[in-house]
C-alpha cells in the first residue's frame, strides 16, 4: 500500500503538523506501507535538495511560486499525486490540501 502525505511546510521547519506527519510516515515503513511526503519549500531553505530521505521517509519539496500568508502555491503538484492508494493531507486552508482534496474525483484515490 502506498500513502501520501501532503502538506504545505515540512522538516526541517520543526511544527506540530510537520512532526505528525513525519512520525506517521516514519512508523507505517516497518509494517511495508510505502508513505511519502510532498511538500513546498514553505519555511525551509528553497536550496535544500528537492527530493531527499529523511529517516527513511521520501520528502519531495515543490517550489513556492507565490504565496498569501500561509498559502503556498505550487505549481505542478497534480502530477506527484498519482500512483497513491490513499492521498492523507495535513492541516487545512492550504494549497497542498486543497489540491489534492479536488483529486479523487478525476480517479479513485480516497483523500483524507
Amino acid at each position: 500500500m502506498k500513502v501520501l502525505r501532503t502538506i504545505e511546510s515540512f522538516l526541517p521547519a520543526i511544527t506540530g503538523p510537520a512532526r505528525q506527519a513525519f512520525e506517521i510516515s516514519r512508523r507505517l515503513k516497518p509494517h511495508g506501507i510505502a508513505s511519502p511526503v510532498l511538500t513546498s519549500t514553505l519555511d525551509i531553505d528553497p536550496t535544500l535538495p528537492r527530493e531527499s530521505d529523511i529517516d527513511g521517509v521520501c520528502v519531495t519539496r515543490l517550489p513556492c511560486c507565490f504565496k498569501l500568508m500561509r498559502y503556498a502555491v505550487t505549481p505542478g503538484m497534480a502530477r506527484h499525486l498519482q500512483g497513491f492508494d490513499i492521498v492523507h493531507s495535513h492541516n487545512y486552508r492550504n494549497y497542498q490540501t486543497d489540491r489534492a482534496f479536488f483529486l479523487p474525483a478525476a480517479t479513485a484515490c480516497p483523500s483524507f
